[in-house]
C-alpha cells in the first residue's frame, strides 16, 4: 500500500493496485466555515495530491471521519464523482446527500466494511468525539494502518496490538478549547500510544492547527509539534510504501 500525506492539514490517500482511497480531502485554496469563513478559515499552502494529473477522477472510495468543516469540505467534494462510495457518520451523511452524493454508508463502531481490496474496521474515537467522529483500521494483504483524527480512545489499545500495525496516524499538535478541553493530542501522547500498541511507524495529521483564522480559533490554546521531532509522512506529498 502506498500511503500519501495528501495536503498540509489532514488529508490522506491510500493507493493499492489502482484503487485510491481518499480521507477527508481538502482540494480548494481555502477552507471556510460558514461560507464567508467568519467562524473558521484557513488558506492552503500546498495543493492536494489529487489536484495533479487528473487524480480526482481516480478516487474509488472516500472516508469522511466527521461532519466538521475541516473534514467535510463541500467545495472540495464537488470536484469528485457523486457516485463515489463514501463511508462516514450519520451527521456527515445528511450533508453529503444534500450535495448530491448517492452512495453513502453510515459506519458504526465495531463493524467492518469492504473497500475494494481493503477492509475497514471502524472504531470509536476518544472523548469528546465518541459520537461525532470515528477512528479506523484499514488493512489489506500488504499493510495495516490505524488513523485517529482527534483524540485516541485508550480502550482500543489491546485490540490494536492484535492488528500488528505497520503505521499509526495520530495528531501531534495539542489543542485545547478555553485551555481546558483537549480536542487534539500532543506528539508526546502519540509516541506513548505508538509504544503501547507496538506500531512500526508513526505519522502526524491535523498539522499546524494554529494557522486557522476566524472567531473559533480565538478560544483555542495550542502547543505545537516540535520541528525537531523525527517523523515520517509529516509534510505534504510525502509517501510510504508498506
Amino acid at each position: 500500500m502506498q500511503i500519501i500525506k495528501a495536503d498540509d492539514y489532514q488529508g490522506w490517500l491510500y493507493i493499492t493496485k489502482g484503487e485510491y482511497i481518499a480521507v477527508d480531502p481538502w482540494l480548494t485554496e481555502y477552507q471556510k466555515f460558514p461560507k464567508n469563513g467568519l467562524l473558521l478559515n484557513r488558506k492552503s499552502e500546498h495543493q492536494h495530491f489529487l489536484n495533479t494529473h487528473n487524480n480526482t477522477q481516480k478516487v474509488t472510495h472516500l472516508i469522511i471521519t466527521a461532519h466538521f468543516s475541516d473534514h467535510l469540505d463541500p467545495d472540495s467534494l464537488s470536484r469528485l464523482n457523486k457516485n463515489t462510495p463514501i463511508y462516514t457518520t450519520q451527521l456527515a451523511k445528511k450533508i453529503l446527500v444534500k450535495l448530491g452524493f448517492d452512495n453513502v454508508t453510515v459506519v458504526k463502531p465495531n463493524c467492518n466494511y469492504k473497500l475494494g481490496q481493503s477492509n475497514l474496521h471502524v472504531m470509536q474515537s476518544g472523548k469528546p468525539y465518541q459520537s461525532t467522529s470515528f477512528a479506523y483500521v484499514l488493512e489489506n494483504n500488504l499493510s495495516t494502518i490505524f488513523h485517529e483524527a482527534h483524540i485516541f480512545n485508550p480502550a482500543l489499545s489491546q485490540k490494536l496490538k492484535e492488528f500488528k500495525l505497520d503505521l499509526l496516524i495520530l495528531t501531534g499538535d495539542l489543542v485545547k478549547v478555553f485551555g481546558l478541553i483537549k480536542v487534539s493530542m500532543h506528539i508526546t501522547d502519540a509516541m506513548k500510544i505508538q509504544k503501547t500498541v507496538l506500531a512500526k511507524y508513526l505519522a502526524v495529521t491535523g498539522n499546524s492547527p494554529e494557522k486557522f483564522r476566524g472567531l473559533i480559533p480565538k478560544f483555542l490554546k495550542y502547543q505545537k509539534l516540535s520541528e525537531e521531532t523525527n517523523l515520517i509522512l509529516r509534510r505534504p506529498w510525502q509517501s510510504l510504501n508498506i
